[in-house]
């Protein structure tokens, strides 16, 4: 236990009272091993490392938890051996499970080795309820935290730390990056400055500060907060940020720059090869983009991403068939890495169940599920069955949670689909494109051949590829994520050169299908980074109980080209004030099947009131292909 002058002193350093709980400790020699392990900790959050260590190496220590611990904050703090400072930690854990001051110590040196499941499994067995108070704890359980990508329960601890010491530095950075990973950008730039005031030069802080005004569309103000570590050991993530910068003031000669000098000290960083074959892809350098793959295979070969824009690159020369490897390979690589099952909501909203159970019953009477898939049927009709309130939540414990999570997580069935033959329906572009050049929109029925519709239909019906999930209620699918099949791809291919003076040499960039919840609403207001936004409907026209509506509602006002990617995508509230205040007329596009909306992306839409018949084949399901960029997308 604490003397009662340790308590005062641990109390200072607690509340960022630094200067006092120093001088207290010089007044106060410890008394025991709990009183020494307080004085180092004190003196490394207080700015003193080396002292800090002087004390856990010349201190007599006498427990059978001291002499470990001391060591282990040693071999952490000095870069001593950290996997026997670990074994000494863990040791002292054990003989000490009640100590916050090992335990924040134990977590540093999992940390170190990277050893973060083992972190979490230790917290979640001791410190699900951390003390308050215990500022050095908490920072080390808001770092591991957002290890995990548990952002919400990153900012907590951080906060918990904040709300004692505001200028708790550590804390600053885990709160920013938990703010800035959960979308609240505004308050993570917030954070990163309190920081960079603390400690001007402190990189942490600069590449928060970078990332947040790049989201932001700042670019001017990443370029310039990366100008503040000249002279500075430049991290390769610093340099991703600025070819980012530069990527948004489309100067792509310095993104490639800099993102081939994050690759010159690490040439391992994915980060930097993805961007760099978004770069080429969106340029339209198949030449480069073929040397980026043939010079990093391993990076390409592993990361969906670059697959993608490979991908994107090839479809964009017409070649339909190395776009639909590359896609499919990179579909395969995110199935087998886990990122459908990382992406499952948790608690799990009904609406999400839902869709799969229908869906999975679907492919059942059309004897197309295998067993695992029959087995995911059986998990999830539990669920299913027990309401269809769209505002209720699953989260089951222990091993029926991770039932569930597989069961939401798997793709089921995903077919390959031969597709050949003529994809668009038999209409006149030439006319088309005149309607679109004079009004910025046209309307298309008949979009696609009877052919073309029922194979993407059909693979809408049966394809398990609906692994996002958005808070409204609707699910969807991207094409990097296996929404790829052949007639799609035919279709955006087929597409560009039918409409050579709208689309021209405009590459498509993304392409995604999204199902609709019937007892819900669809997407607010909002506009796409694209310039041409290619938009249509596949469910039958008799699904559609109201023929006047189901379809969307098109402003005729774009979007001011400064604004970043969530003011015009991510603030409805903010884009209905915009059009109420420029007078925008809306134009409603009722919904049938086959029917396509083309339009300037930066025009304001948003999805139209929908009555739909009850019943998973009834779902509004739309595609859209978005072709070159208009927007920032950041």
């Amino acid at each position: 236990m604490l003397s009662t002058p340790y308590i005062e002193i641990k109390r200072l350093r607690s509340i960022g009272r630094c200067e006092d709980a120093i001088a207290a400790l010089v007044k106060a020699p410890p008394r025991g091993d709990e009183d020494a392990l307080e004085a180092a900790i004190c003196l490394l959050v207080c700015g003193q490392p080396d002292n800090a260590i002087h004390v856990s190496q010349t201190y007599g220590w006498t427990t059978d938890w001291g002499r470990p611990i001391s060591a282990a904050f040693a071999a952490a703090i000095a870069g001593g051996d950290a996997l026997r400072g670990l074994t000494l930690a863990r040791t002292a854990a054990e003989v000490r499970p009640d100590s916050p001051d090992v335990a924040a110590i134990y977590l540093l040196l999992l940390q170190k080795t990277g050893q973060i499941e083992e972190a979490q499994r230790y917290l979640d067995r001791r410190w699900q309820d951390p003390p308050i108070g215990e500022t050095f704890l908490l920072t080390l359980m808001a770092e591991i935290a957002a290890a995990q990508q548990e952002w919400r329960q990153s900012y907590r601890y951080a906060c918990g730390v904040l709300a004692l010491d505001p200028d708790d530095y550590r804390a600053l950075i885990a709160a920013s990056v938990a703010s800035f990973e959960d979308g609240n950008i505004h308050e993570a730039l917030g954070k990163a400055r309190r920081a960079q005031s603390l400690n001007p030069e402190a990189a942490p802080a600069i590449l928060q500060i970078m990332r947040c005004q790049n989201k932001l569309g700042d670019h001017y103000a990443a370029i310039a907060a990366f100008d503040k570590l000249a002279g500075a050991d430049v991290q390769p993530e610093f340099h991703v940020e600025l070819g980012k910068a530069y990527t948004g003031l489309h100067d792509t000669k310095q993104a490639i720059a800099a993102h081939h000098a994050a690759l010159a000290i690490d040439p391992n960083l994915t980060a930097a090869v993805r961007s760099l074959a978004a770069i080429h892809a969106m340029a339209g350098d198949t030449a480069e983009l073929e040397a980026l793959a043939t010079r990093f295979p391993q990076t390409f070969g592993g990361d969906p991403e670059s697959l993608y824009w490979r991908g994107l690159a090839r479809l964009s020369r017409g070649d339909v068939d190395g776009a639909e490897r590359d896609l499919r390979e990179g579909y395969v690589v995110s199935d087998r890495r886990g990122d459908a099952l990382d992406a499952v909501p948790w608690p799990v909203p009904e609406p999400r169940l839902r869709h799969d159970y229908e869906q999975l019953d679907l492919l059942a009477r059309r004897g197309k599920l295998d067993v695992a898939g029959q087995d995911a049927l059986r998990v999830l009709k539990r669920y299913g069955r027990q309401t269809a309130d769209t505002s209720a939540t699953f989260a089951p414990a222990g091993g029926e949670g991770v039932a569930l999570r597989r069961a939401l997580g798997a793709h089921h069935y995903v077919p390959q689909p031969a597709f050949s033959g003529k994809a668009l329906g038999a209409n006149d572009y030439t006319a088309i494109e005149d309607t679109y050049l004079s009004k910025r929109l046209a309307v298309i029925d008949g979009f696609l051949s009877p052919e073309a519709l029922a194979a993407l239909r059909e693979y809408c019906e049966e394809a398990t590829v609906w692994k996002s999930y958005n808070r409204h209620g609707y699910v969807g699918s991207l094409v990097a994520l296996g929404f790829s099949p052949r007639v799609l791809l035919a279709i955006a291919d087929e597409l560009k050169r039918a409409m050579p003076r709208v689309i021209g040499d405009a590459p498509l960039l993304q392409a995604w299908g999204y199902k609709y919840d019937q007892r819900l609403s669809g997407i607010n207001m909002h506009a796409d980074f694209a310039k041409v936004n290619v938009n249509f409907w596949l469910t039958p026209d008799d699904a559609c109980l109201d023929p006047s509506s189901g379809g969307m509602v098109v402003y005729d006002l774009p979007v001011p080209k400064s604004w970043s990617f969530a003011d015009y995508n991510s603030d409805p509230s903010r884009l209905a004030t915009y059009v109420k205040l420029h007078g925008a007329q809306p134009l409603t596009v009722a919904h049938r099947a086959n029917r396509c909306v083309i339009f300037d992306s930066s025009l304001i839409h948003v999805t139209d009131r929908m009555v739909f018949k009850p019943g998973y084949e009834n779902r509004r399901v739309n595609v859209t292909l978005l072709y070159g960029q208009g927007l920032n997308l950041e």
